[in-house]
């Protein structure tokens, strides 16, 4: 038995070891299969996608590039400066280079038919896309602006949007090729998965313990193989940014991606990395790259999640930026970081593109402001020749018609006058920041005069021009009466302008109320050409015109309507329009105004007594000769006392010396100019614990941001020159109370006895008489010390000519550029601005001849005033 026993353990041990053998064997085998065709399978599948990351990269990069040269067409529309727009057409066209190449590398790697498909689809886009971009960067390069943008509204972006479509569609087929061979790389798993299920129970049959030891490795193999199946496909289901898989020793892995960002040959030489070697060293927060990194890190595990920004450096040194998003995972039970990086090179150098764009606008629009400055300033002396003029024309004897045709003349000037000052900041027209009064006025007056002023005109055109239900409005409300009168007037002209027969109607009604306001409707209709129906969605865009023509037969720039809406806007209401072609327009005014008791405040010019000042002494600082004489003569008119000054050190001396009431400060003197010396004065006063002597500026800059600037430096008030008298008075008795009296203005001459003007005469005689009261020996100062003056100026032009001093030059006609027109000498000041604009671009070929003409004309003049006899100095008594 004990035999029998040892030989059935020697056959069960037999039976066992061969079915152990056996099943071993066979595991092996089987095993053997199975590893080899997993090996083939995921050979396969990591082949399949790195082709189609690499194709879908290439898609990305063509979109990337078309994304660029959208960038780099918009640019090319936007920038002014003409090298900056030539380099940026260079890289245009590079862009359309690299999209070359980028595509037939694509193309070579197409194998499949519906890839094939799309690509010629998109290369027929292409080369319909070619000419419109090269069009349109033709008419950005030839100063086309509008033209363009209607170009890329109408073609280039809808063919751009096709072209990202198929692009997209080119990605998606990748995406689905991948997930084809990962399906089909699961098919495959559950083949070799059952074979092996298969070979456990041909285990168990010989060996129980076979076949728990088989399935128990079979079923550990099946979930290694799940749980690698799982992070491949983590790893590489996004293709175009880097995913990096760490755990606290560090990375344990990274897709492709990853590599080729920081120009990585393997994952292994990835894994060897800490993450702060792979940032700049500090980074652009002054954070050093590990501190940075463990900060990040330890935010992820803390809330799951973080994201940040981030200056990564490649494996040759070079950096760039990227955005990062961490995200705790867990694998196995076990913690681990999910980082996903992307390269925002291309969108940081789009957001620089903006911002230069934004930055070139901006500058584009400070120069705009600056030219309607300079244009407005130039604008002002002749207005205030017209206000000048009205003044004293009010003062003679006037029938009662000549008196209201006056008047009229008076308040125009003044409201445009007022609107001249706006136009000076314009920008805050453009941003919406103009200011709105709310004052009491009487509606219907001011009705009447916007009438008034066009009668003549439409008289001359035989219009019948109208006033309709002024008795609808209240007898004062509150508003902004400059502002109503400025749409209406605007709205008038262009009725007037644009109609030849019939009549032109200015209507009021009633159209509602709220809760604080009744809202009036003021209507302004023609009978003119009316305005086709496509103008009429743009007629309030700035520059807009019904069409070229407009401007050349009828005039004006385009931008009244645009600035008249605005206003409205500003107000609280709207401007809208209506029109038939050939049946006329009709403009609507819709206004919210509230009635009041309030009086309406009368016109500083129309009501402003003549004054006189009492034992009051005021220093002029101011180096122009002919200005101070002619200030001088005003203030002594005013029975002041006057203290001269030629530089800001002098004035600085005579205002230690004591005495002096006032200062009127010329800003630009030699030695000390009017801010240097303000500011010496304020800090001695404040040196000496003495009050303020107040300091009114004088200057021929009237530049929005200018007066703060003055104020800055010390000084009380501000004036611009040519200096009104009215304005003068009213500044010297807001600084001198108490030392003001009103005094009865004398009668003005008859009008039979005025002298008449020589209509040859080539300056403001009047002017000067009218400034020195008819003072003969003061005339006769006055114009000594102007032909002195003058030619000392010229002079001096022409030493700085020899010597090519374009500072000098400039200075000196901005000097002689004054007295002229304190003189009325026209010629001669229209010759000085011109040689100062000249002398600042240093344009020494346009200087010269400018020079001899100034030269002839003040030759003219002179002999002028050298002809003049005695008794043309004087007003007759």
């Amino acid at each position: 038995m004990f035999s029998s026993q040892v030989l059935l353990a020697r056959r069960l041990i037999f039976t066992v070891g061969a079915g152990f053998a056996l099943a071993l064997l066979l595991m092996a085998a089987i095993t053997f299969v199975a590893l080899d065709e997993m090996a083939g399978i995921n050979q396969r599948l990591e082949r399949i996608v790195k082709e189609n990351n690499v194709k879908s990269r290439l898609a990305n990069e063509m979109r990337e590039i078309l994304r660029d040269r959208t960038v780099s067409m918009h640019s090319i529309l936007v920038i002014s400066d003409e090298f900056e727009k030539d380099a940026e057409m260079l890289r245009f066209y590079s862009y359309g280079e690299s999209y070359s190449n980028t595509r037939t590398q694509l193309a070579s790697m197409l194998t499949e038919p519906e890839e094939k498909a799309t690509l010629a689809r998109l290369d027929a886009l292409t080369r319909a896309n070619q000419p419109v971009m090269v069009r349109l960067v033709n008419l950005g390069m030839e100063g086309y602006t509008f033209l363009a943008f209607e170009v890329l509204q109408n073609e280039a972006i809808p063919l751009q949007r096709q072209l990202f479509e198929e692009l997209d569609t080119l990605i998606d087929i990748q995406r689905s090729m991948t997930q084809k061979a990962a399906n089909e790389a699961a098919a495959a798993y559950a083949s070799t998965r059952l074979w092996l299920i298969l070979l456990g129970i041909a285990a168990a049959t010989v060996s129980g313990l076979v076949a728990v030891v088989v399935i128990q490795r079979t079923a550990k193999q099946a979930a290694l193989t799940d749980r690698e199946r799982t992070k491949y496909l983590t790893l590489f289901e996004a293709n175009t940014d880097g995913i990096v898989i760490l755990d606290s020793e560090g990375f344990t892995d990274c897709n492709p991606a990853t590599l080729s960002m920081f120009r990585f040959e393997s994952v292994e030489d990835f894994r060897r990395m800490r993450p702060e070697q792979l940032g700049a060293d500090p980074q652009p927060n002054g954070e050093s790259a590990k501190d940075m990194a463990t900060r990040q890190i330890q935010a992820a595990i803390r809330t799951g999640h973080s994201t940040f920004e981030w200056l990564a450096r490649r494996t040759d040194g070079s950096q760039f930026p990227a955005q990062i998003m961490l995200n705790a995972i867990e694998l196995d039970g076990k913690p681990y970081i999910q980082a996903i990086m992307r390269d925002v090179t291309t969108q940081k150098a789009a957001e620089a593109a903006k911002k230069a764009a934004h930055d070139a606008a901006l500058a584009t629009a400070e120069m705009k402001s600056q030219f309607v400055a300079n244009v407005s300033h130039e604008i002002r002396t002749p207005m205030n020749g017209i206000i000048g003029m009205t003044r004293l024309l009010l003062s003679t004897e006037l029938d009662a018609r000549q008196h209201e045709y006056a008047e009229t003349v008076a308040r125009s000037a003044h409201s445009l006058l007022r609107i001249i000052n706006d136009i000076l900041d314009f920008s805050k027209i453009e941003a919406g920041r103009l200011s709105i009064e709310q004052i009491a006025f009487e509606p219907q007056a001011l009705l009447k005069d916007v009438l008034e002023l066009y009668g003549y005109r439409a008289e001359e055109k035989h219009l019948a021009l109208k006033l309709e239900g002024m008795h609808r409005l209240p007898e004062r409300v509150i508003g902004d009466p400059l502002r109503i009168r400025q749409i209406l007037l605007n709205l008038l002209d262009n009725a007037l302008k644009f109609t030849e027969q019939g009549e032109v109607c200015l209507s009021v009604q009633a159209i509602g109320s709220d809760s604080e306001r009744n809202w009036y409707r003021f209507s302004v209709r023609d009978t003119g050409i009316g305005i086709p129906q496509p103008v009429l969605d743009r007629i309030f865009e700035a520059f807009a015109q019904a069409d070229g023509s407009t401007s050349r037969k009828y005039g004006g720039t385009g931008l009244g309507l645009t600035i008249c809406r605005q206003l409205a806007e500003l107000m609280g209401g709207n401007l809208t329009v209506s029109s038939k072609i050939g049946q006329g327009s009709s403009f609507h005014l819709d206004l919210p105004l509230s009635a009041t008791t309030e009086e309406a405040p009368t016109s500083p010019a129309m009501a402003l007594p003549a004054l006189r000042f009492n034992q009051v002494r005021v220093l002029l600082a101011e180096d122009n000769p002919v200005n101070q004489r002619l200030v001088q003569y005003m203030l002594e008119n005013m029975g002041i006392a006057v203290e001269l000054a030629g530089n800001g050190i002098e004035a600085f001396d005579k205002v230690k010396a004591g005495g002096i009431d006032l200062v009127l400060m010329d800003c630009q003197m030699p030695e000390w100019d009017g801010m240097t010396a303000s500011r010496a004065i304020r800090a001695w006063e404040a040196e000496q614990e003495l009050p303020q002597t107040p300091i009114v500026a004088l200057t021929a800059n009237a530049m929005h941001g200018f007066e703060q600037t003055c104020r800055d430096a010390g000084m009380s008030d501000y004036l611009t020159k040519p200096i009104l008298d009215e304005a003068l008075a009213i500044t010297l008795a807001r600084w001198l109370p108490g030392k003001t009296e009103e005094i009865e203005p004398p009668a003005g001459a008859p009008d039979e006895d005025m002298r008449e003007p020589a209509a040859a005469m080539s300056f403001d005689l009047d002017k000067i008489i009218r400034t020195c009261k008819g003072n003969v020996d003061k005339v006769q100062e006055m114009l000594t010390v102007f032909v002195d003056s003058t030619a000392g100026s010229i002079e001096a032009l022409r030493l700085a000519h020899l010597a090519e001093d374009s500072a000098r030059l400039a200075r000196e006609a901005h000097q002689l550029k004054g007295a002229t027109a304190f003189t009325g000498a026209q010629e001669l000041y229209a010759l000085a601005c011109r040689l100062e604009q000249n002398a600042k671009q240093a344009d020494w070929p346009a200087i010269a001849p400018d020079l001899d003409a100034l030269g002839e004309a003040f030759s003219r003049l002179r002999a002028q005033i050298r002809q003049l006899p005695a008794d043309s100095l004087q007003h007759p008594a």
